[in-house]
């Protein structure tokens, strides 16, 4: 039973799929949504949570059979279903059963919060950050930003920070992600600076062909135009983005959600998409607020994540399934476009499917 809540100061969005995909989906949801229930509860945060599930299955057990979706006097939890027909209408919807961001612009659009945090149901929030949250004083046209801790959860059902902290194998910061075993630094490629040096090193490193087999008129303009792109840009690059697993956590107000018109809609795999929102922001003069390292979310592994040997393997498999997604090259690309014009990907007044009606 949904309770009616007023003024809600936060809305927290996230979206999935009916089909128990990733390996204990359902399990991993309850965790996050029962954190989320306890934690508004405790700290007084009147809150929603919007679920978008995406692609919904016929005939198999929706989301709201299969979850326990807790509500309280401090949270309201619904779900908003997108049925197959709307999937289907998107171009590489036989290729890509899920569109991530776009999903979770159904839910952004929809939302009645204050704020609104854009997060994934495999994550639960530090309790520091609830309590940072319900003093507040978040600031609009801000973009918040913190840490993920991956856990190697043991499902449990303990979800204090110090139960969960003792599972933590990998972070991701703002400038590299931490191996806590081997203690190995995986530098991350989101600032352009380093785009622009894999890019060089994709051209210089190739032994198969001659230097200037590889270095072609096309290919050289390319590099002359990034370099200077870059340069032209030191001062907005200067200070980096915090884009390391900006998908699990970003953090705004809901009038400038809606000035951004969240995502850009890209139907392809959601690699950079979350990232491209950040950078589109830079470029309208958001501001941006990075937590300090005592304030941050834990990531409950699964299939696929929480180390970099499963990245690769993932651009293996979408390669190999021909699913489209932004390479850094062309991540860099579009990044150089909205240098320009930081509108290039949002065109469409209906985005989040605006103009459907959806339960």
């Amino acid at each position: 039973m949904v309770n009616k809540i007023d003024n809600i100061y936060l809305s927290v969005v996230a979206a999935s799929r009916n089909d128990n995909h990733g390996d204990k989906l359902d399990e991993r949801t309850n965790l996050f949504i029962k954190s989320l229930a306890e934690n508004c509860q405790k700290y007084k945060i009147p809150a929603e949570l919007i679920l978008v599930e995406w692609n919904q299955i016929p005939n198999t057990k929706t989301l709201s059979d299969r979850l326990d979706l807790i509500s309280n006097e401090f949270l309201n939890s619904k779900i908003i279903t997108v049925n197959k027909d709307h999937h289907s209408k998107l171009p590489n919807s036989d290729r890509l059963q899920f569109f991530q961001m776009i999903a979770k612009n159904v839910g952004i659009r929809r939302a009645s919060g204050e704020f609104i945090l854009a997060t994934n149901i495999d994550v639960i929030i530090n309790r520091k950050l609830y309590e940072f949250i319900s003093q507040r004083k978040l600031k609009e046209k801000t973009i918040y930003r913190c840490d993920r801790h991956c856990i190697e959860y043991n499902y449990s059902g303990i979800i204090e920070d110090g139960h969960l902290d003792q599972f933590t194998n990998f972070i991701d910061k703002k400038y590299y992600s931490l191996d806590t075993k081997t203690k190995v630094k995986y530098y991350v490629y989101s600032s352009v600076f380093r785009h622009i040096k894999t890019f060089l090193e994709s051209i210089f490193r190739k032994k198969e062909k001659s230097l200037i087999e590889r270095i072609k008129i096309k290919n050289f303009v390319s590099i002359l135009k990034k370099i200077f792109f870059y340069f032209k840009n030191y001062k907005v690059f200067q200070k980096k983005l915090f884009t390391n697993a900006c998908g699990d956590f970003t953090l705004l107000d809901k009038n400038s959600w809606n000035t951004l018109k969240g995502y850009c809609e890209l139907p392809i795999y959601s690699w950079h998409l979350d990232s491209l929102l950040l950078w589109e922001a830079r470029f309208k003069n958001y501001n941006f607020f990075d937590f300090d390292e005592d304030y941050y979310i834990y990531h409950m592994n699964h299939l696929k994540s929480g180390v970099i040997s499963e990245k690769i393997k993932l651009f293996e498999n979408l390669d190999m399934n021909k699913i489209p997604y932004l390479t850094n090259d062309e991540f860099l690309d579009i990044a150089m476009k909205l240098s320009k014009n930081p509108d290039y990907l949002k065109t469409d007044e209906f985005w989040g499917l605006h103009n459907k009606n959806l339960n």
